[in-house]
């Protein structure tokens, strides 16, 4: 189709438009095939009937003033029998009323004081992996920075020693599997095998939390109500769990990536070292330049128009979050990182009823990350031909080789 925007009445041309995700690797440098597909085909049907938007305004309207969900008009997760469906029960893949019912007794162990106790943990953590490397000149900013902050929140959050980290990071990795069963059938036994380990210890935990009562977030989830109302046990697992997936795999992302954004620009490297008070700023900017989660999926329930395209009510849309960030009607010069960049908000933490409720905890995370680094060390060096990217639905980094000089 030449022109999506005519009217409302044209059907989408299906096709990929050279962004086809099957055989092209999207990790390393996604920029120009969203470009190019927000340019030619911003409302795209694919040869599979799914549709994708890569436009800020159109995905905006999705996540934010669209009737959709997580779930089909059967109440289906795309791709699941009703009995698994059913058995899902994290927040995340959930529709109204059941989502607002467990979004609002979780984020009661979400508020900014319960996750400011934990920045002390983190900044110690942080500081320590830092002292280690420091003498050497390089590190892999992945296992030595990237993990080292949220596996501190995840333990302050558990109130597990931190001597368990390495093993329950482990475990968390090999879970985010089971959402790409089809793209890595050879890993769903491991997969299988780590939720039932994590799932046995987080009941144990669970447990322990009942008999003794604690301030840690695992803690007030146990204890959360709200209107004589409690999770289950079988709740609060899925909780827990999903609660790490989401937020352990994709903070390590946005860490890592931003280091790499700042050994490509060292400029801005430099304005975070001479003003640490634009961490917050740094972190945003890092989340629309590169960030860990491209693209998220809802459901419509009703016919919606998409720059001036219908898209039918029960289709699957996927927004293209890392295209949108990129919009020029939105952000002068996108390609340029700019770390005092105050435009339009990036659509990284998605919008709507499921809005990041880590998001919080995920900036404080790269906030200390960010400042512990430009404090200490300067001329970031990251050959990003080494990057290794794990094999993850997101976009993570498995290693990252980096040298450095102390300040």
């Amino acid at each position: 189709m030449s022109n999506t925007n005519s009217s409302v009445s044209d059907q989408a041309l299906a096709g990929w438009y050279d962004v086809d995700p099957t055989n092209t690797d999207l990790k390393p440098n996604p920029h120009p095939y969203y470009k190019h597909l927000r340019e030619a085909q911003p409302v795209n049907l694919t040869p599979v009937g799914d549709w994708r938007l890569s436009n800020y305004a159109d995905i905006q309207k999705l996540l934010k003033h669209s009737h959709s969900g997580m779930r089909n008009l059967d109440g289906l997760i795309p791709g699941e029998s009703r009995e698994q469906t059913e058995a899902s029960k994290f927040m995340l893949r959930m529709d109204p009323p059941d989502h607002d019912r467990l979004r609002n007794l979780v984020s009661k162990a979400f508020t900014p004081r319960s996750l400011s106790t934990m920045r002390p943990t983190i900044e110690l953590l942080v500081s320590a992996e830092l002292d280690r490397v420091g003498p050497q000149g390089e590190m892999d900013l992945v296992a030595d920075l990237a993990l080292a902050a949220p596996a501190a929140s995840m333990c302050a959050m558990l109130g597990v020693p931190f001597e368990d980290r390495h093993e329950l990071t482990e475990l968390v990795s090999l879970v985010t599997y089971r959402l790409a069963k089809n793209a890595y059938p050879h890993l769903q036994k491991e997969s299988e095998a780590a939720i039932m380990k994590l799932a046995n210890y987080m009941l144990l935990l669970i447990e322990e939390r009942r008999t003794h009562p604690t301030d840690d977030i695992l803690g007030q989830l146990v204890t959360a109500e709200e209107a004589d109302d409690r999770l289950s046990n079988d709740e609060l697992l899925q909780q827990s769990i999903g609660l790490l997936v989401a937020g352990l795999e994709t903070t390590i992302g946005l860490i890592a990536n931003g280091m790499v954004c700042f050994a490509r620009y060292p400029q801005e490297f430099e304005k975070l070292a001479a003003d640490p008070t634009l961490a917050g700023s740094a972190v945003d900017e890092c989340l629309r330049f590169e960030p860990s989660v491209p693209i998220t999926r809802r459901i419509l329930w009703e016919d919606t128009e998409f720059s001036g395209t219908v898209i039918p009510a029960n289709a699957s849309v996927f927004a293209i979050l890392i295209g949108a960030n990129r919009d020029p009607q939105y952000f002068t010069d996108p390609d340029r990182f700019d770390i005092t960049r105050r435009e339009a908000k990036h659509c990284s933490f998605g919008g709507g009823i499921h809005f990041c409720l880590g998001s919080h905890l995920a900036r404080m995370n790269a906030e200390v990350a960010f400042n512990h680094m430009a404090q200490r060390f300067t001329a970031i060096e990251v050959n990003e031909s080494d990057i290794e990217w794990a094999p993850s639905l997101f976009r993570i980094p498995g290693k990252i080789p980096a040298r450095f000089q102390l300040r």
